[in-house]
């Protein structure tokens, strides 16, 4: 039988370690892990790196977009219109915080000895 160890807590660089809801989706998580240390990532990059579709990067850029993670940039280069993603200051935090909530599971619980 195992048994549970409380882990301490475990604080991130933007504040204490909690389970966001929001990045539980796989490509949600994925597109700002992605995101977390670049100034702007094109649509086309992110499409091709998280090995999604145009609907789903659409739909999750969207969903992170209206929760204030992500900041959305539209322009063109040349003729051809384009779309840039970054993530906001809030969801950098919400990112670490959901990481270090992530690998304090690993000490939750106590290995069988």
């Amino acid at each position: 039988m195992t048994a549970l160890h409380r882990p301490g807590g475990g604080a991130s660089a933007g504040g204490a370690a909690a389970r966001q809801p929001i990045l539980e989706t796989g490509p949600r998580l994925a597109m700002c892990a992605l995101l977390q240390s670049a100034k702007w990532v094109d649509f086309a990059t992110v499409r091709d790196l998280l090995g999604v579709s145009d609907p789903m990067v659409s739909k999750h850029s969207r969903t992170l977009e209206d929760a204030g993670l992500l900041e959305v940039r539209k322009g063109a280069v040349g003729r051809r219109p384009k779309t840039w993603f970054r993530l906001t200051p809030v969801g950098r935090t919400t990112l670490q915080s959901h990481l270090a909530w992530l690998t304090g599971l690993g000490s939750a619980v106590e290995p069988d000895t």
